[in-house]
């Protein structure tokens, strides 16, 4: 990863803070992108990432990395027309912290579908062919569906990828997501503890806990905790974390309680949808779920503590705006 700058901090600029500093050198760039741009490990401070409030001294050396650069295209992928590329948050030799777009599918399925987020990993990182326990995986330890955003880990290295399996393992990773669903929960927290299995139709259903003596063997624990954080007149944002890692999970059960999530085209509304509320409420067509995953937590190969967030995408964001305002 080529270094593209390097400035050694001078008696003028002593005790000058970073991102107003790089805010004069760096033209062409706003003081958002640049504290982007530092969060992101991009900027290194005597050859350790820098942080944004961090004050400079004399004999300082900055380096940054170029961002284009980092994030090149690889070579023999899809043009961007036709393939959706994730954007790298954070990386160091163990691993990569990104963010996946909605409509990336993460790895094939016995579908054998191209255009994933392991293509695009392999084409990046050929070493990568090696890291974990299925070659097709490429260091994925967990996933999102297709068509749910946001943050995840990779590992790059087989050292790195036990090390985060057995965190995932021990349920010591740290996953939250944003989810606007129809309706409002009884109680502003609650857990859901519904275990999750296969229906006749091959759908994954979170079943009533009334059920628990007839369920299969093949049918998993499950939990899951919400708290709102705002409330509409038909619907409510949770900020979700899950303590386990189902498939469906989030969106098995907040369906299984009666709270869909909105623009869920597997977990939509039924016809009797109406049955779930007192009332009846407008089913909204958007063309994805409004679920994200926001943030990610988990010790380094170090033993330190790292978290990672991803901003709700503008589209969501924007929906979310005219909802307050209706």
């Amino acid at each position: 990863m080529a270094m593209n700058k390097k400035i050694e901090i001078t008696d003028e600029n002593q005790g000058e803070r970073l991102d107003k500093f790089l805010a004069e050198i760096l033209t062409g760039q706003t003081r958002s992108q640049i504290k982007k741009t530092i969060e992101a490990g991009l900027v290194l401070i005597n050859d350790k990432p820098a942080k944004v409030h961090q004050f400079l001294r004399t004999g300082d050396v900055i380096e940054t990395r170029d961002q284009i650069t980092e994030n090149k295209t690889p070579d023999n992928l899809p043009p961007a027309s036709n393939f959706l590329f994730p954007t790298i948050i954070f990386e160091n030799h163990d691993f990569i912290v990104l963010e996946k777009p909605e409509g990336l599918l993460v790895h094939a399925t016995d579908k054998k579908e191209t255009n994933t987020l392991v293509d695009w990993l392999l084409k990046k990182y050929p070493a990568m062919e090696k890291v974990g326990e299925q070659k097709y995986r490429a260091g994925i330890i967990h996933r999102l569906d297709r068509d749910v955003s946001g943050v995840m880990v990779v590992a790059k290295t087989n050292r790195a990828f036990d090390h985060l399996k057995d965190q995932f393992k021990d349920r010591k990773i740290k996953k939250e997501y944003l989810a606007l669903v129809y309706g409002q929960p009884r109680e502003d927290e609650g857990e859901i503890d519904l275990p999750i299995g296969r229906s006749q139709d091959g759908q994954f259903v979170a079943h009533p806990k009334s059920n628990l003596q007839d369920i299969e063997n093949k049918d998993r624990y499950a939990k899951t905790k919400y708290k709102i954080l705002e409330k509409f007149r038909d619907y409510s944002l949770l900020s979700v974390q899950i303590l386990t890692g189902r498939t469906h999970q989030i969106r098995a059960h907040l369906f299984a309680i009666g709270h869909p999530i909105l623009g869920d085209k597997i977990y939509r509304p039924k016809k009797n949808f109406i049955h779930f509320f007192i009332k009846k409420v407008k089913v909204i067509n958007l063309d994805r779920i409004f679920l994200h995953s926001t943030k990610i937590g988990f010790s380094d190969l170090d033993n330190n503590w790292v978290e990672f967030e991803s901003p709700l995408p503008q589209k969501l964001t924007d929906f979310l705006n005219e909802k307050r305002k209706s």
